[in-house]
């Protein structure tokens, strides 16, 4: 009986590595969709600049013990991603960049698009969770959730509750797709291809999230996007992907509460 179990589980793993391999080379066929923008030194300098702010804020979450946060602090975060998102756009409008064409925003395609999000989805989810139970198991079972995750299963209120699905949904997926992904995968993209360019900015993203056991799992959502970027040819594509997990891991938190403790 365990044989055939473990059987199972590795025609299953088969399978499942088959679709997504295949899916990576697909998206990874050079196409004429994905934005011809070309990147200069002052939006490599900006973008260097915020992604370093990332980090600052975020590594001594990997040496310290989580910070409790409430709701100011969210209502907080949501006005930082609000500056730099008004930032960021004003700066490229500022440098003649059109963000429009810059991040194939006038996306004609979104009935395809919609199907490659939940193709997409479907794909990194069970990578996703296999790599956040192992990072949850190297980090020992006192680890703590995410400091916003167990906000969310201590304050039940609407307030609380909305405001974190406005980071998560809405704010979140808007100023990180459009540095990590627009930003600064297009230029590492323009500078050394699109393998380094995806190794390199799925590293970054998971660091400036700053905890140890949700690092792999974020690589794999990272290297997810920005296949789905090169895929449809439109920064819409891997917000919607963002935003989707997010919601999903909020639906799943407030459902199983127990298993985020």
């Amino acid at each position: 009986m365990e044989f055939l179990k473990i059987a199972i589980l590795l025609v299953l793993g088969l399978a499942y590595a088959t679709l997504a391999s295949r899916a990576a080379r697909s998206a990874l066929q050079q196409g004429p969709s994905f934005p011809s923008q070309t990147w200069r030194w002052p939006e490599t300098l900006l973008t260097t600049g915020v992604v370093v702010f990332f980090l600052l804020m975020a590594i001594p979450s990997f040496t310290a013990p989580p910070v409790r946060i409430d709701l100011k602090a969210i209502e907080s975060a949501l006005g930082l991603y609000g500056s730099i998102i008004l930032f960021v756009v004003g700066f490229l409008v500022f440098r003649n960049v059109n963000p429009i064409q810059a991040f194939g925003l006038r996306w004609r395609s979104w009935p395809q698009g919609i199907v490659a999000v939940t193709i997409t989805l479907s794909l990194v989810l069970p990578a996703i969770y296999a790599a956040q139970w192992i990072g949850y198991f190297l980090c020992g079972p006192e680890t703590d959730p995410q400091p916003i995750v167990s906000f969310l299963i201590e304050h039940q209120s609407l307030r609380d509750r909305l405001s974190v699905v406005l980071i998560a949904v809405v704010a979140a997926p808007l100023a990180e797709e459009l540095i990590f992904r627009g930003c600064l995968y297009g230029i590492l993209r323009q500078i050394g291809g699109r393998l380094p360019a995806i190794a390199v900015s799925s590293l970054l993203f998971a660091l400036i999230h700053g905890h140890a056991p949700s690092l792999a799992g974020l690589m794999i959502l990272s290297v997810g996007l920005s296949l789905l970027y090169e895929k449809t040819g439109s920064l819409w594509a891997p917000i919607l992907l963002h935003a989707a997990f997010n919601g999903l891991s909020i639906y799943g938190t407030l459902q199983w509460p127990d298993l985020m403790k």
